[in-house]
C-alpha cells in the first residue's frame, strides 16, 4: 500500500511542535529567572495558540469552525474575566455571550470573504501582525503590564513562526528527493497575487505598533547581560545529570 505524502503538516502536528517549542522557550525563561511558573504556563498557553492560527485560512471547513469557535471562546472568556471586579455576575454574563457572538458569527463571516488559504495568514508578517494585536490585548483588555503583554504577544508570534517553518519543511520530499509546488507559500514576505490583502497587512502592523505599550522594558529584560548569565549559568548541571534530584 502507498501512501501519499501531504504536502504540509497536518493539525495534531502544528499543536506538538508548537506547544513543545514554546514550552522549551518558556521554560528556559524561568531558568533564567525571567518568568515565573505561571507566566510558564501562560507562554506556553500562547505559543500553542499561535501555532494553531495560521490554518485559520484553511480551507477545511470543519477545521475553520472548530479554530473559531474555540478562539472566540477563549477570547470572551479572557474578555469578561478583564471586567470582572467592575461588572455584576448578570452583566458578565451579558459580555460573554456578546463577545462571543459578535467573534465567532459575524467575525468568522468577514474573515472567510477576506482569506485564502495559504494567503497572507501564512507569512512572516502576519506572525509579526497576531504577535502584535496579542500584546496590544493583553496590554489594554487584561491589563498586564508591558513586559508581560509582550512577552505574551513574541509567544503567539513564536508559535505562528514554528507553524510557517513546520510547512515550508513538508514542502520537501525528501524520499522522491524533490521540492514541492507548496514551497515557499508559507515563509514569504508578500503575496503578489493578493496584493491588496498584503498591503493591508503591513498597514495592520503599523497601526498596531502605534497603539502597543513601550517594548522598552522587553527589550532591555531580554537583551541585559544578567538575563545572558543567567540563562549561561542554568543551561547545563555543573555537578553532573540529574544528581542533585537523585540525592534527595
Amino acid at each position: 500500500m502507498q501512501y501519499r505524502a501531504s504536502s504540509m503538516a497536518n493539525f495534531n502536528t502544528h499543536l506538538v511542535v508548537s506547544s513543545t517549542a514554546s514550552g522549551l522557550v518558556a521554560t528556559g525563561l524561568m531558568n533564567a529567572q525571567i518568568a515565573t511558573p505561571k507566566e510558564v504556563l501562560l507562554y506556553f498557553g500562547m505559543g500553542t495558540l499561535g501555532g494553531l492560527l495560521p490554518d485559520l485560512d484553511s480551507d477545511n471547513a470543519t477545521i475553520l469552525r472548530v479554530l473559531f469557535g474555540t478562539l472566540a471562546v477563549l477570547f470572551s472568556f479572557l474578555i469578561m474575566f478583564s471586567q470582572a471586579d467592575r461588572l455584576s455576575l448578570a452583566e458578565l454574563v451579558v459580555l460573554w455571550l456578546a463577545s462571543f457572538v459578535i467573534l465567532h458569527f459575524l467575525g468568522l463571516k468577514i474573515f472567510t470573504s477576506l482569506t485564502k488559504h495559504r494567503g497572507m495568514f501564512h507569512s512572516i508578517p502576519a506572525a509579526v501582525l497576531f504577535g502584535l494585536i496579542m500584546t496590544v490585548f493583553c496590554y489594554y483588555l487584561l491589563e498586564f503590564d508591558d513586559l508581560l503583554s509582550w512577552m505574551c504577544g513574541s509567544f503567539v508570534s513564536l508559535g505562528y513562526f514554528s507553524h510557517l517553518v513546520l510547512d515550508e519543511l513538508f514542502s520537501v520530499d525528501l524520499a522522491n528527493k524533490k521540492i514541492k509546488r507548496s514551497f515557499g507559500t508559507a515563509l514569504k514576505f508578500a503575496n503578489p497575487k493578493q496584493l491588496n490583502t498584503t498591503i493591508l497587512v503591513y498597514l495592520a502592523i503599523i497601526i498596531t505598533l502605534i497603539f502597543a505599550p513601550s517594548p522598552a522594558r522587553f527589550l532591555d529584560t531580554m537583551q541585559r547581560q544578567v538575563t545572558l548569565n543567567a540563562f549561561r549559568e542554568r543551561l547545563l548541571p555543573h555537578n553532573g545529570w540529574f544528581r542533585d534530584l537523585l540525592n534527595r
